[in-house]
């Protein structure tokens, strides 16, 4: 219905009656306007009318009131009604589906709560209602209700408690990471990995991280890599990190979803989870194994550094050096106790142990370089040649590493199958391809 015609059927138009002459019957058909029984109009009208100007007045606003007669239709919309106890007035609202996953929980019918929408007419029934958009809370929230349910039911069931979380390996050699493919937490966590720990391979599980159904794809993900790294030895997982970056309290409220916080919980593999900034806590990392306050610090948490391993190497080398020559010291002072205890006749002994203490110091000093230049050059080598065995430096060289959809790496004819979707991991990114055929050698 036109706007001219919702204005003509409240009488918003202008203009004096009867000023023009009124042209016969048989010319025009009477005016529905509604001014005269030959020009009634029909509920529909007068409902799409009087919801028009009803929208057209009000617009978006925040209303406050209190909930009764809280209902879920099985298509996922809300019902309920606002009520003003004071003067014993309320008003029925709807919160659809494609808002109502938004909401945390349901609030309790009693509860005051502020609702923001758009007040309207139900058109076939010409019932006024609120159609909700938003809904919080006064006092702490839906979000900090849901969150203190949630939480208050896990540590009943023993999932936050300290002596469920397991120690993580000091020396890991793969580590899964559960995060978007499309987010700065992934390129951090991998950043760090590859600097402190290149000898590491990493598997990377995509999944949304906030949105409706952002939970179950965490959850899913993490079960997916779980299977995975159990289908044989060589592809096991020695921890996964579950992350993401920051965001506000709506964002992130995936991992405070039961369908994600227990699939954390349940995992057979150490979690350490890290999700948004460091102030932000959420379930999924009370009841990890490991919490960090920054993607990036999670992985500073999974790996040892390089760097530190060397450095402990060199500090133990000494240390041996050290020790070597005490006992030398120890050994001839007791040569010493001992030839005074001895007959005069006994001298010769004395001075043969002292030629070889001091054959032996002399040699000392020599062969502990020799064994601590041949341990630096062993270390050296077994370092260069982890750096060689990793994917990442062979991409960085400007190979390409294939990989299954899995993340398993393809190395030979037998790998592939005609039409096999694979991965290409080159310098910068990775491709998705499709083997056309395979040919082995002849």
């Amino acid at each position: 219905m036109s706007a001219e015609r919702q204005a003509s059927l409240f009488g918003e138009q202008g203009g004096e009656q009867g000023v023009e002459a009124e042209p016969a019957a048989s010319a025009r058909p009477p005016v529905r306007d509604g001014r005269s029984p030959e020009g009634a109009v029909s509920v529909s009208e007068l409902n799409e009318a009087a919801r028009g100007t009803l929208e057209g007045r009000f617009g978006q606003l925040w209303v406050r009131g209190e909930v009764a007669n809280w209902s879920r239709s099985p298509a996922g919309h809300r019902y309920f009604s606002l009520r003003d106890q004071d003067r014993d007035a309320s008003v029925a609202c709807v919160l659809f589906r494609g808002d109502a996953w938004r909401l945390p929980v349901d609030p309790d019918d009693g509860m005051e709560i502020f609702v923001h929408g758009r007040p309207t007419l139900y058109a076939r029934q010409g019932r006024f209602q609120l159609r909700v958009r938003q809904i919080d809370t006064a006092g702490q929230g839906l979000w900090r209700i849901a969150f203190e349910r949630l939480r208050r039911r896990l540590d009943a069931e023993g999932l936050l408690a300290p002596e469920r979380k397991r120690a993580l390996p000091a020396f890991p050699r793969r580590i899964g990471v559960v995060t978007s493919r499309e987010g700065a937490a992934l390129h951090d966590v991998l950043t760090v990995l590859r600097r402190r720990a290149p000898w590491v391979d990493v598997v990377v599980r995509h999944c949304r991280v906030q949105g409706e159904g952002a939970a179950r794809e965490v959850r899913d993900a993490l079960q997916r890599l779980v299977e995975w790294s159990a289908h044989r030895p060589d592809t096991t997982l020695d921890a996964i990190i579950l992350s993401r970056g920051g965001g506000s309290t709506e964002d992130l409220w995936c991992f405070n979803e039961e369908t994600a916080v227990r699939a954390v919980a349940a995992s057979p593999v150490p979690v350490i989870c890290a999700i948004g900034h460091e102030v932000d806590v959420t379930l999924c990392e009370l009841v990890a194994d490991l919490r960090a306050p920054t993607p990036s610090a999670a992985a500073e948490l999974a790996v040892p550094d390089i760097r530190s391993v060397r450095g402990s190497l060199d500090t133990a080398g000494r240390g041996l050096a050290r020790g070597l020559r005490r006992l030398v010291t120890r050994g001839r002072d007791r040569v010493d106790t001992l030839a005074r205890r001895l007959p005069v006749s006994a001298g010769h002994v004395r001075d043969v142990a002292r030629l070889r203490l001091g054959a032996i110091e002399k040699r000392l000093p020599l062969g502990i370089g020799r064994a601590l230049a041949r341990s630096r050059d062993r270390l050296a080598g077994l370092a260069a040649t982890l750096d060689a065995l990793s994917p990442l430096e062979t991409v960085a060289r400007g190979y390409a590493v294939a990989t299954d959809v899995d993340g398993r790496r393809l190395t030979g004819i037998e790998d592939f199958e005609p039409r096999q979707r694979f991965r290409l991991r080159v310098r910068g990114g990775e491709v998705a391809a499709t083997a056309d055929a395979v040919e082995p050698e002849p």
